[in-house]
């Protein structure tokens, strides 16, 4: 895994990870209704993301509660099993990019290309941060940083004007990202 550079760690909350990450050079940006129309789109994709993450929680020692919560927990992963089954029925169905080991912030996005792109150029980012939901954040961005890297370029983009909104969702997103990597660890690596 490649780490974050210190400025992006210094920036914010930081995921680095594997994800599906597709691009496409645009001409000009989108105008400010076709922004707030990716905004609101994005931002009810990660909402959805959210609530798909949903788990039934710890109900303490109460043994009504603990009875209800074994059923509860029982049937979530009823639930989970079954909506993971259709979102791998759904991505078959459609045409997603390769995963990339990409870096994302709150603001930006970096990740490995074969090819180098125009420093300033614009680009219309597609990143899939679920497979389970198949559906992409669509990111205006603009290059800002173009590195040579083993087997290729590492593309450096800032996202163009995220909503207050939808910053926060990314944040959310990282940070439940985090958490679950960690969780993951010590699960592979009990003390």
């Amino acid at each position: 895994m490649i780490p974050p550079s210190p400025d992006l760690a210094a920036n914010s909350l930081v995921f680095a990870g594997r994800l599906p990450l597709a691009w496409q050079e645009m001409a000009a940006l989108p105008d400010e209704l076709e922004l707030r129309e990716l905004d609101r789109s994005n931002l009810q994709r990660l909402n959805t993301l959210f609530a798909l993450d949903i788990h039934a929680g710890d109900f303490g020692d109460d043994p009504a509660a603990l009875a209800n919560a074994t059923e509860l927990k029982r049937l979530d992963f009823k639930v989970s099993l079954l909506l993971e089954l259709v979102g791998q029925l759904f991505a078959r169905q459609q045409n997603i990019p390769p995963e990339r080991l990409l870096i994302l912030t709150v603001d930006s996005l970096s990740w490995p290309a074969d090819a180098a792109l125009a420093l300033n150029s614009l680009l219309r980012l597609e990143l899939y941060c679920s497979l389970n939901y198949p559906r992409p954040l669509l990111l205006p961005a603009q290059v800002t940083e173009i590195t040579p890297a083993a087997n290729g370029w590492r593309v450096q983009a800032r996202f163009h004007a995220p909503s207050p909104a939808l910053q926060e969702a990314l944040e959310r997103y990282i940070f439940l990202q985090h958490r679950r990597t960690i969780a993951n660890s010590r699960r592979h690596n009990p003390r």
